[in-house]
């Protein structure tokens, strides 16, 4: 009997051994799997916290980077203070931001709050902070200290930002960090479910977990990466915390033990989880890919808040240039012309004098395209058609280009309108067109197009200047030789030409790029070598109607006159050219050196002028200004404004709204006196009109 019993077992129990077996097995192998995955998913997690604190810390200190690097231009403590208080609402984790001296002595602070009692503190006291700064002024670069007690309390670090004038070591833009907050700040909802500790050498500057001890590290579960910033590196350790781990095994040893009875449970279970844990690591994985991506569309956007900034300042030099220049063309042309009028016989001299007047106009026209680059020409806007605009210049376009080259044109019927300064407009699509015609020696399609646009978000955070909105879009296509990317990324820039050097100034794109953006728009361009060129400019659509511009009736006047003019110019040597172009002419001359002499001869002569000459532009008040209070003194005031420059578009629109005269420097002593004739004429008119 026992043997029976011993015999219907000894199958069951084989059956059952050998199934216990091959369970055990599989949950070994099972356990051994899902914990490789959860290795991998915290080697991916702790690669994102990676990632993310070097981008974020990047980020943290590129605000007191541009601080440091206008700070000279910044006023008195006051100023500087606002502007590091404005920078750190944008950034809650600083706790302060310091200036230190050359000594390393605290000079200031803010917030003020909790920060007084430590002023004119050594920093150089601490071995860590005179490490950072001695650092900071030897390499003139940015510097973090390693560990230090801040004196707002508690464990951080420092960053030293080294500010020079005229090579001299001014200081220190220094930013106080307090570990928790700043790393807290940058950590928020990263790696759920994952205890992070970060390391300063051996000091634990971090740690997520309540208490350490308490939070039982598995090294096999546990991942380490390397933080680097600048000249400082960091520890971070990342491990699952205890319900993550228990979320991923706790119910594969009940799954595993319940048999053969539940096997097809177990499998799709298996199944279920793995592809959940997949899941994990690829969304891990994704994100750190984004990261990635942000962090070079970071880099992108700094290479263009750093090319466009080159543009400006290359801009206000160009202006600054122009504007002075243009003073002594009017100068050196106003005495060749008086020259050239008191010359009767002597041809030689006749010849010279020709020649210099010549040689100001090329300039002054040189001038013009660098005032249109640095945005402070004056232009006459008015609401157009650029359809029109585009017709007018094909008129002029048939003489300039080779039978080889086909002029297209195709315009939208519907489109919108824009306000711009009609000639300036005109000269811009002559300069695309004449540089669609130098792309194609061997000829090819030269199209023009115009199209309305509505630019939206997305669009235009690709392109600089561009701004969401309805707008008017103008193309010149070219089928010639193209352009590499690097003569793409130079093509707006003044004096920049692919041309020889007897064919071109490089001034005609910078002239475009220029005017548009006086104009409230912008252009862009792309190329492709051996396929042509295409470059689009967009101007904002407005809804006003066409303004029409009647021409001016063009009869002969005298350049004689017998009333008083005051001219009232900051530069001598232009106030005296202009006078000695008036004398000649029979006028009376006041000159006033400024405003405020002006306002004094028109209170004490008032009664005897008859027009008043200003420049737009002169120290301690604008032209602009000074109209506005000389004709509290005088009501029927008649003004003639001249310049080649303004400041920006304020005054430009300004000074040429309806009615307002004006005359562009450099000038001739014809061009003045009919100027000036025209002026007093009308004014005349007008009188005479109000009178009746």
């Amino acid at each position: 009997m026992p043997w029976k019993i011993i015999d219907r077992l000894l199958l069951p129990a084989i059956f059952f051994l050998s199934s216990l077996v091959a369970v055990l097995t599989f949950w070994q192998l099972l356990l051994g799997h899902r914990r490789a995955e959860i290795h991998a998913v915290t080697d991916d997690q702790a690669s994102f916290v990676k990632s993310k604190l070097e981008s974020e810390l990047a980020a943290r200190i590129l605000p007191l980077e541009g601080l440091a690097s206008r700070w000279q231009t910044l006023g008195d403590d006051r100023e500087k203070k606002s502007a590091a208080e404005l920078m750190m609402s944008g950034y809650p984790a600083y706790q302060a931001v310091e200036w230190v001296d050359p000594t390393f002595h605290l000079r200031w602070a803010t917030p003020n709050s909790g920060n007084e009692p430590d002023l004119g503190v050594d920093l150089s006291a601490d071995s860590a902070q005179r490490v950072a700064f001695q650092a900071a002024e030897q390499n003139r670069d940015v510097m973090v200290t390693r560990p230090v007690n801040l004196l707002q309390g508690g464990r951080g670090l420092l960053v030293c930002v080294p500010v020079y004038t005229s090579q001299k070591l001014s200081g220190f833009v220094v930013a106080v960090f307090r570990y928790r907050e700043l790393i807290s700040s940058i950590l928020q909802d990263i790696a759920q479910g994952y205890w992070i500790a970060v390391y300063d050498g051996d000091e634990q500057i971090y740690g997520q977990e309540t208490n350490p001890s308490a939070s039982a590290r598995d090294a096999r579960r546990q991942s380490t990466v390397y933080v680097h910033f600048r000249d400082t590196t960091w520890r971070v350790q990342v491990w699952p915390k205890p319900g993550t781990v228990t979320y991923a095994l706790s119910t594969l040893p009940k799954v595993a033990f319940i048999g053969g009875i539940l096997l097809s449970a177990l499998l799709a279970f298996t199944v279920y989880s793995a592809e959940t844990a997949r899941l994990h690591a690829r969304e891990a994985i994704a994100a750190n890919t984004e990261l990635k991506s942000e962090i070079a569309g970071r880099e992108h956007a700094e290479e263009a808040l750093l090319q466009a900034q080159k543009m400006e300042a290359m801009g206000r030099l160009a202006g600054g240039i122009a504007h002075d220049f243009n003073n002594l063309l009017t100068v050196i042309r106003g005495h060749a012309a008086l020259s050239l009028n008191r010359v009767t016989s002597d041809g030689a001299l006749r010849r010279e004098l020709n020649e210099i007047l010549k040689s100001t106009d090329r300039a002054s026209a040189l001038t013009r395209r660098l005032l249109a680059f640095s945005r402070k020409q004056v232009l006459q806007l008015r609401v157009v058609d650029l359809n029109t605009l585009v017709v007018q210049v094909r008129e002029f376009l048939p003489p300039v280009l080779p039978d080889d080259v086909n002029l297209v044109l195709d315009l939208a019927p519907d489109l919108g309108r824009v306000k711009a300064d009609s000639a300036q407009m005109e000269q811009v699509i002559m300069n695309l067109a004449l540089n669609a015609r130098d792309a194609m020696p061997e000829g090819g399609e030269l199209k023009i197009q115009t199209m309305n646009a509505d630019l939206d978000e997305a669009w235009i955070g690709g392109h600089e200047g561009a701004k969401a909105g309805p707008h008017v879009m103008l193309a010149v296509h070219d089928s010639g030789h193209g352009m590499t990317d690097d003569t793409l990324s130079h093509v707006f820039e003044p004096f920049f030409t692919t041309k020889d050097i007897n064919k071109g100034t490089g001034l005609g794109l910078a002239t475009v790029y220029g005017t548009l953006r006086q104009s409230g728009g912008f252009a862009c361009v792309s190329s492709k070598v051996g396929e042509g060129t295409t470059f689009q400019i967009y101007l904002p659509r407005v809804e006003e109607a066409i303004d029409v511009v009647e021409a001016p009736i063009i009869a002969p006047q005298p350049l004689q006159g017998t009333e008083t003019v005051l001219i009232v110019e900051d530069n001598d040597a232009v106030r005296r050219i202009a006078r000695e172009f008036l004398k000649i002419r029979g006028y009376t001359v006041i000159e006033a050196r400024g405003a405020m002499e002006a306002i004094q001869i028109m209170k004490n002569r008032g009664d005897q002028i008859d027009l008043v000459i200003t420049d737009v532009l002169m120290p301690g008040m604008k032209g602009r200004e000074l109209v506005e209070q000389l004709a509290e003194l005088r009501s029927d005031l008649k003004v003639l404004y001249m310049s080649a420059y303004t400041e920006d578009a304020a005054i430009n629109i300004g000074v040429l709204s309806p009615g307002t005269e004006f005359i562009e420097k450099p000038f001739s002593p014809d061009e003045l006196a009919a100027k000036v004739r025209q002026v007093l004429g009308q004014a005349t008119k007008t009188r005479h009109a109000s009178a009746m």
